[in-house]
């Protein structure tokens, strides 16, 4: 019953910023391949950044290295979705 999309690797990147650099970093991580959405928040974070791909070493690159370059970032937290088929293996 998984489809496609369902079977991709995805990551929730929450970000607190420095406002002066906020729409600069929207811009930028618009820019990454693997970056699929960037949303503004009111909260705790600032921003969050939606990642997927079929390539969880792509996926790594964007959070450690794209993300960690660009300026204006005060902290980070990274969420990395397990994939359905990893589940299945874990439990059997």
């Amino acid at each position: 019953m998984a489809d496609d999309e369902s079977s991709k690797n995805q990551a929730y990147v929450l970000l607190n910023v420095d406002y002066k650099h906020q729409k600069n970093i929207i811009s930028k991580a618009k820019s990454f391949p693997t970056v699929q959405n960037v949303k503004t928040m009111y909260g705790i974070y600032d921003l969050m950044m939606i990642l997927e791909s079929d390539d969880m070493g792509a996926i790594k690159k964007t959070i450690d290295v794209d993300i960690h370059e660009l300026d204006g970032i005060i902290n980070m937290t990274s969420l990395v979705t397990v994939g359905t088929k990893d589940v299945r293996s874990i439990l059997e």
